[in-house]
Order: C-alpha cells, then sequence, then structure tokens
C-alpha cells in the first residue's frame, strides 16, 4: 500500500505541472527560432505576495473610420502608411479609389494636403486629385466628380 503522504505530493506535483502547462505562454521565442531565451526566477516569501512582470504587445491606434455612406474598398499592398481606400456616391470606381491610394501614398509625407495624379484602369484616362487630410482621413477629390477617401 502505498502512503497518503506521497499520494499527496504526487497529486500536488500533477495539479502544478498541470497549471504550469497551461499558464506557460506558448509565443515565448526559443533560441531554435532565432529569438534570445529569457528565464524570470520570483521567489516568495511566506506572507507576502509578488506580481510577476507584465508583458504587453506595443499599443496600437485603431484607424480613423471612413465617413458614413462611404464604401470601402478592398486593399492592395500598402502604399506609404495607407493600406485602404473607399469611394463615396457611387460614380468612383474602386480601381481608381486603389490607384489614387497609391499614388497619394508614394508621393510625400503622410498626413500632408498634395496633388497626386491617378489613372482610372476602368476609363484609362489620368485624373488630378486634390487631396486634404484630416483627423486620420485623407479626402482626395478631382477628377470627373470623384470623392476618395484614404487610411
Amino acid at each position: 500500500m502505498i502512503p497518503l503522504a506521497v499520494i499527496g505530493v504526487v497529486t500536488v506535483l500533477v495539479l502544478f505541472g498541470g497549471l504550469a502547462w497551461v499558464l506557460w505562454p506558448k509565443d515565448v521565442p526559443n533560441s531554435a527560432a532565432g529569438g534570445a531565451a529569457h528565464t524570470t526566477t520570483a521567489t516568495n516569501t511566506p506572507g507576502t505576495t509578488t506580481t510577476a512582470p507584465s508583458t504587453t504587445s506595443p499599443t496600437t491606434t485603431r484607424a480613423a473610420n471612413f465617413p458614413a455612406g462611404a464604401a470601402a474598398c478592398p486593399g492592395g499592398q500598402a502604399a506609404g502608411s495607407y493600406k485602404e481606400s473607399a469611394t463615396s456616391g457611387g460614380k468612383t470606381s474602386c480601381e481608381f479609389a486603389e490607384a489614387v491610394r497609391m499614388a497619394y501614398g508614394n508621393s510625400g509625407a503622410a498626413g500632408t494636403s498634395r496633388t497626386v495624379s491617378a489613372r482610372s484602369p476602368v476609363t484609362g484616362k489620368e485624373y488630378t486629385m486634390a487631396c486634404k487630410a484630416a483627423s486620420g482621413i485623407v479626402t482626395c477629390t478631382g477628377g470627373d466628380n470623384a470623392v476618395v477617401y484614404l487610411r
């Protein structure tokens, strides 16, 4: 017969091992993946509480919303810091909105007002668009009454 103390110790070890397995971070880089190994040791004196340092991901800001009524277009590769475009009024194609996004994003500093030229894949024509930045959204107007939003 196995002594009760041995059963108790084995039970505690199994519980702590299972808890450690569940709580252990799964995304910690290891040396085989090119990351550095990282070990943290904490000592706790009876009657005191120790809080482990927390790790947080970098702060990200949510992109501003397109105006109400704007139709978001499927994005492609990033152009500068701009990854999305939208059209307004139903007259402008997403293909042209993406051409404007590429022209604006690759032509200067983000968030500044400027004029860009973009060729419409639909009409084959080159259009001039006046772009103004406000509150995280760039609004470009011009061409044949086109309105394009960028973020």
